[in-house]
């Protein structure tokens, strides 16, 4: 049964391809938990599904593109319709942008990705991040997150409810 979506609610998937294996591999050799499962993340626009994320390029999308996947959505608590809009209106000048694949390297070193990032081109991670930051609801900062730490967030943040896991229908 799929559950019940909210605008603001977070999402992450895991890319079965070469990519996303190698995000994996590298996400679980940093992660402190030693796990990863994940490697891929966005942001749920309304009810019906429709996302917001960085693909090839930053654009509007929808759930229903990860059918037969395995899928993780979380909901912060304190997300409402006005720090929705708040948050997207800071990060919607993204849409069209290309993925910034020139930054991937700098996420084999983790720190690299943190520092060396100017703002202007998030990988997927980071524009997931950067969206909950501008609704203020992350308190650190958003450049460097990998869909590791989103996912971790949504399980195991006690501001974070997950409201599905498990293959998307």
């Amino acid at each position: 049964m799929k559950p019940i979506l909210n605008h603001g609610d977070i999402f992450c998937t895991r890319n079965p391809m070469a990519l996303g294996r190698i995000i994996n591999g590298m996400q679980k050799f940093w992660s402190p938990d030693n796990q990863s499962e994940y490697s891929h993340s966005g942001i749920i626009l309304d009810s019906k599904g429709n996302t917001f994320e960085s693909l090839w390029t930053i654009k509007r999308s929808n759930l229903n593109t990860y059918i037969g996947k395995k899928i993780l959505i979380g909901r912060h608590i304190n997300m409402n319709s006005k720090l929705f809009q708040i948050g997207f209106d800071k990060i919607k000048h993204h849409e069209g942008q290309w993925y910034p694949m020139h930054r991937l390297p700098l996420f084999i070193i983790p720190p690299l990705a943190k520092y060396i990032a100017t703002g202007y081109f998030p990988v997927c991670s980071e524009l997931a991040a950067k969206f909950l930051y501008r609704c203020y609801l992350l308190e650190e900062n958003w450049k460097g997150k990998n869909p590791d730490h989103i996912a971790d967030m949504i399980i195991k943040w006690k501001v974070f409810e997950v409201i599905f896991e498990g293959e998307w229908t």
